[in-house]
């Protein structure tokens, strides 16, 4: 599992030019065959995404089994809720989005995702949207010097 990993990675690389990436548990299992691949990955990504979905402050994210929200079919008021609970918990939360408006089995709305990105919109000075290696650059940052900013 992981040489097919590093091999996936080197192709990725020599199509985007990008020499670091986080990584997506496929479906999010982290096991392969009956043993964790999860320490095995450390020194080829500086995070990895897993599929529990929960909102962590800074100091609780595990850089290698982050939490996620798959969603599936989810309102957008349900959407704007857990945004606004990680508001209000000073946390993260990250969305897991395989398909918007259709085609696909694990599915959000159009208007769900409208909805969404309307209400991020509005918040545009009182929260940080950003790629995930940038997100766990600032929280490997943080746990290692104890000052993220």
């Amino acid at each position: 599992m992981v040489d097919e990993i590093r091999m996936t990675n080197v192709l990725l690389q020599t199509l985007d030019g990008c020499s670091t990436r986080t990584f997506a548990y496929p479906c999010g299992d982290t096991t392969a065959g009956d043993s964790s691949y999860i320490d095995d990955i450390k020194d080829i990504f500086p995070a990895a995404r897993g599929v529990e979905g929960s909102i962590s402050r800074i100091e609780e994210v595990d850089l290698y089994n982050t939490d996620t929200y798959v969603i599936n079919s989810q309102s957008g008021d349900a959407l704007i809720g857990l945004v606004k609970q990680a508001m209000s918990q000073n946390g993260l939360v990250v969305f897991l989005f395989q398909g918007v408006g259709g085609g696909h089995s694990l599915n959000v709305s159009l208007e769900a995702h409208r909805q969404l990105l309307q209400f991020l919109k509005q918040q545009e000075g009182h929260l940080w949207i950003a790629p995930m290696i940038d997100i766990s650059a600032h929280v490997s940052n943080y746990q290692t010097e104890g000052n993220g900013t």
